[in-house]
């Protein structure tokens, strides 16, 4: 049976498997886990139509839309929140405050750390690593998240640095290692990326 902790709420007819676990304690409630005080945590929200798949950890204050969906193993940290429609792949990490929007297509083993935020119709390839730590735990630094605007689409195994934004349906090529800005409807590809051409006009979402 899933585990629900919690003032957790559950929308009608969301599937949960045998093994996951909503609501969590997340950063600001770990002596409700220490204490075993799980009744009090202030639980997650989950919509309508959903469909978690075992294995699938939901922490506390985390949000998600109607008709998500997610893979086996997924990881969804405190205060993030993922819109209506989008899909979370299997073993994929999401940090906490990170904002997700609708029919977002995220693949497998994904990692996106905290204060990344991801616009509506985006496509994250497996195994695609956004970062937001640009001296990796060195000093208390402010975490920069990677933005990606809408319609952009992210190949698999490409590397995101931090404060990077990723404009309007561009696209970063598989294996990338992306270190600035990409324009909106750019093609980047490389190690570091560089553009190589724009999306055609027919290709584009309006």
């Amino acid at each position: 049976m899933p585990e629900i902790y919690g003032k957790s709420k559950i929308g009608k007819g969301t599937f949960l498997g045998s093994s996951v676990i909503v609501g969590h304690p997340g950063k600001g409630e770990k002596a409700f886990l220490v204490e075993n005080r799980m009744n009090d945590v202030k639980g997650a929200v989950i919509g309508k139509d959903c469909i978690i798949r075992d294995g699938t950890i939901i922490y506390s204050q985390a949000k998600l839309g109607d008709n998500v969906q997610t893979g086996h193993n997924a990881l969804i940290r405190e205060d993030t929140a993922i819109g209506n429609g989008s899909m979370v792949g299997t073993l994929t990490i999401i940090e906490d405050n990170c904002r997700i929007g609708e029919r977002v297509s995220i693949q497998s083993a994904v990692y996106i750390p905290t204060n990344t935020v991801i616009e509506d119709d985006v496509f994250v390839g497996p195994r695609v690593c956004f970062t937001n730590d640009k001296y990796m735990g060195r000093g208390d630094v402010n975490l920069l998240g990677v933005h990606v605007e809408k319609n952009a689409r992210i190949g698999a195994n490409s590397t995101i640095l931090p404060g990077v934004r990723i404009g309007r349906d561009a696209l970063v090529g598989a294996g990338a290692v992306v270190t600035k800005d990409v324009e909106p409807y750019t093609v980047v590809a490389g190690v570091p990326a560089r553009k190589v051409g724009m999306v055609p006009e027919g290709h584009r979402r309006k």
